[in-house]
């Protein structure tokens, strides 16, 4: 016999429990338990899928559940044969299946020392939670098994997908005599699930009705200082000392300490700090056997905000300003907020939130100015103190040291708009840059200028409507898409790229080959496929699968999948092909054929000691590959940072870090001071001129995590493309090699249709030398000044040049006339 009901969803989502009102109270965990809530005791036989913390890709296994496909001899309506493509395994405290149809099983239920045997008319009490990671027609049926008979407790019982709520169900099963003489039962859970999306099951709570073992009955109120506890023995029971246990949400998991005992039959809790939810539960002794009350939930508020933050100290760091303060003194501060005062217009700007500890590094301050900073403070019911007094601080570092400082303001196509998807944060903005569309949610592509004078640009896109919101990205076409203007908009002429696979294809990237071509990279069914063509509109040709030697290679053999995806490349002067791995290590080709096989040079740039210790443990995806007259340059991102990093090299092998960030989510801004804050800028890419020099960066980006742009909802991605300022072109005239004996560095640059080498320059500004020298203000300055046709001979004074073996490279900072930074950089003779 079985009596199933859905409970009312209380807000516990798949990654635990959301608490949203003041008191509530959660069903007793009372009698018998067999599995899973045991409150305030351990979960009992991982009926939770706690035991085991992992996430899907990793698809490991509980420890008390087995997990298998179905196949046609479980008779579940499968056509034939067995399943491939699909996983089962813990997720975030879920037990997950992707098969069409999948079978979890428990051990059987025995280790409860006082119910090892069955009688006829028990009554078994039975709830789970369950979900739908996407809307789907994925289901879930729960069954006891008792020997080989099969009892139903609820069968593929209705979920709803992409809302992160759980569905609860609930019911009562009553032993009968056939099932005493089977024994014991276990739990068998079925899975049904459609386009490989998750269904999960996030809990299994199975107990044996026993009045004898029923804990008390717990009633309680909150007060202006604490919570008031009241209960009721169980008049069964001629219990004398209680014990009172508070918990506290950790992960998914109630960890629960006892706060009390008492003789008494209530207990008033003043300990607690304000703002948070506890879970209270009292039992009447410590026998993990003997259940305790029901739960109660209980978040009392304040309304008194916390004093200011004191005592703010900032350290310039090189490129960074370190800010710290005093940790408040109040028991109930959930966080701290910093934010940094524009010195230009007085402008406030969030920089970080969420602060746990009193301390920051700021990787974005405006160089060359006096950063102010202030902090606020943040408890647990949501009270936000006054500020703090302001403090300044500057980097050691000059506008211009790092790659964030070349990124120029948008320009605004039409209007800014609100009427558009998106968070707030990412509100009102252009349209018209990059590209962007309703329907359509876009996700990596590289503008090239083409020989008609117009922007193109291979692009990745998918519905934005899709059944798996992002996580649609690996079934992505590559569209082709045009813009009269770099910034755009780019409209789609073709919806698919090329032929191929009808254009399936994710993360393109672009080599421009040296007799004029175009050969496009394009991830296609997980293999790095190569395409060529005459124009970026193609036809493009396909050529094949790149070919990676992986010998030697400084990755482990789980990780080889790093050499073929997210690829981006150059072609050498020698015919060769460089390109550069999803992780930063870099390959070549060992002839001209463009399919390799590629040999694996250098290790990635995680833990690599070439990048500083602030930046050196990021996870680096992602990198942007490209080559100019000077040297190579590379971006790479830091996913799960929220930055990027830029380096130079002489080789494309050998690498230097550049010092700070490349870019961040706070570097998208239009020129009339409108702000966005994207939440992830990834995918970066430039749009190069006829010197191979970045005029503009391309970036993939979304205005929620990853996991919440959904179906049908009001959240998606697009493309946008930030202006650069662009390095002058510089050559240095010294036949001989720059030492200590030079006297004066000659160096010629060149005037451009935007920029008269004679009448734009702020001379007095100017610093020329070593990097390690010019990016703290340091460096040659101007002895004097010569024409040279419409070009420019600058003298510059060698004594604090700065140059050692080590640079190939030489930089030059200043100002234009109108106060905009001026850099460029030029090759070395002798390098």
């Amino acid at each position: 016999m079985n009596n199933i009901k859905q409970l009312k969803n209380i807000s516990i989502n798949i990654y635990g429990c959301l608490i949203l009102s003041v008191f509530y109270s959660l069903p007793s965990c009372a009698d018998m338990v067999l599995l899973g809530d045991n409150a305030p005791y351990a979960n009992v036989n991982d009926g939770d899928f706690t035991a085991v913390w992992a996430t899907w890709r990793a698809a490991k296994q509980s420890p008390f559940w087995t997990t298998r496909a179905a196949t046609t001899k479980d008779k579940l309506g499968l056509a034939s044969g067995n399943q491939t493509g699909g996983l089962m395994g813990l997720h975030l405290g879920n037990l997950y299946s992707s098969y069409a149809v999948g079978i979890a099983e428990s051990k059987v239920l025995n280790t409860h020392p006082d119910y090892q045997q069955l009688s006829a008319g028990d009554v078994i009490e039975w709830s789970f939670g369950a979900d739908l990671e996407y809307i789907s027609d994925g289901s879930l049926s729960l069954n006891l098994v008792f020997g080989s008979n099969e009892r139903p407790l609820a069968e593929k019982v209705t979920l709803i997908g992409s809302d992160k709520k759980l569905e609860h169900f609930s019911g009562q099963y009553i032993v009968t005599k056939k099932d005493v003489k089977d024994g014991l039962p276990f739990v068998r859970a079925i899975f049904y699930s459609s386009r490989g999306i998750k269904v999960y099951l996030n809990y299994v709570n199975i107990r044996v009705k026993a009045a004898q073992k029923s804990g008390p009955r717990l009633t309680g109120k909150a007060l202006d200082n604490g919570v008031a506890l009241n209960w009721q023995a169980n008049p069964l029971r001629q219990d004398k000392v209680f014990y009172i246990y508070r918990g506290q949400q950790r992960k998914k998991t109630i960890v629960y300490e006892q706060i009390a005992e008492s003789k008494n039959n209530s207990f008033t809790d003043t300990k607690l700090i304000h703002g948070i939810a506890y879970t209270y539960v009292v039992t009447s002794t410590d026998n993990q056997n003997i259940s305790g009350s029901n739960q109660l939930v209980f978040n009392v508020k304040d309304t008194v905000a916390p004093k200011a933050p004191t005592k703010l100290k900032v350290v310039p760091l090189d490129s960074e300003i370190q800010i710290s303060w005093a940790k408040n003194d109040e028991d109930d501060i959930a966080s701290y907020s910093l934010y940094r005062i524009d010195p230009s217009n007085k402008d406030m700007q969030q920089i970080a939130s969420g602060l746990n500890k009193p301390k920051f590094v700021d990787f974005t301050p405006i160089k060359s100015v006096q950063n102010q900073y202030i902090v606020y403070a943040n408890d647990y019911s949501g009270n936000i103190s006054q500020p703090s007094k302001a403090i300044s601080g500057q980097a050691k570092m000059v506008n211009g040291a790092s790659f964030n400082d070349l990124i120029k303001p948008m320009p605004i196509h039409n209007t800014l708009r609100s009427d558009l998807w998106g968070a707030d944060a990412v509100l009102p903005r252009d349209p018209d840059n990059g590209i962007e569309d309703a329907d359509w949610s876009y996700w990596g592509g590289r503008p090239v200028a083409g020989k008609d004078g117009k922007y193109h640009m291979q692009v990745t896109r998918w519905p934005a409507n899709a059944t798996k919101g992002h996580w649609e990205w690996p079934h992505s076409t590559v569209a082709y898409a045009l813009a009269d203007k770099p910034t755009g908009p780019y409209k789609v002429k073709k919806a698919t790229s090329y032929d191929y696979m009808q254009g399936l294809g994710h993360n393109p990237d672009i080599v421009l080959l040296n007799d004029g071509r175009y050969m496009l990279y394009s991830l296609i069914n997980w293999q790095p496929m190569l395409l060529v063509a005459a124009t970026m509109a193609g036809p493009w040709q396909h050529l094949g699968v790149m070919e990676v030697d992986t010998t030697g290679a400084d990755e482990k053999p789980a990780a080889f999948y790093r050499f073929e995806r997210n690829l981006s490349g150059v072609q050498l002067e020698d015919g060769r092909f460089l390109f550069v791995s999803k992780a930063g290590a870099m390959m070549i080709s060992k002839g001209s054929e463009p399919l390799g096989p590629y040999r694996v040079l250098t290790s990635p740039l995680q833990h690599n000691k070439i990048i500083p210790k602030a930046y050196r443990h990021s996870n680096y995806e992602d990198p942007v590959l490209w080559k100019d007259e000077v040297q190579y340059h590379m971006i790479i991102n830091a996913f799960l940072d929220y930055r990027a990093i830029y380096l130079r090299s002489a080789d494309g092998i050998h690498w230097k870090f550049n010092p700070g960030t490349a870019y961040t989510p706070n570097s998208t801004v239009y020129e009339d001071g409108t702000r966005t804050y994207w939440y992830k800028l990834e995918r970066p890419h430039v749009l190069t001129d006829q010197y191979g020099r970045a005029t503009h960066l391309s970036l993939a980006a979304i205005d929620v995590p990853k996991a919440d742009d959904l179906a049908k909802d009001k959240h998606s991605s697009k493309n946008i493309i930030l202006p650069l300022i662009v390095h002058r072109r510089l050559t240095i005239l010294n036949e001989q090699t720059i030492d200590n004996s030079t006297q004066v560095i000659h160096v010629l640059i060149r005037s451009e249709a935007d920029f008269d080498a004679h009448q734009d320059i702020d001379f007095n500004s100017l610093r020329f030398g070593a990097p390690e020298e010019v990016d703290y203000g340091r460096g040659s300055k101007v002895l004097r000044t010569s024409k040279h046709g419409s070009d420019l001979v600058i003298e510059f004074d060698a004594n604090s040049h700065g140059f050692t073996a080590d640079n190939f490279a030489g930089k030059m900072l200043g100002k234009t006339t109108n106060g905009e930074l001026l850099i460029g950089f030029a090759k070395i003779n002798n390098k």
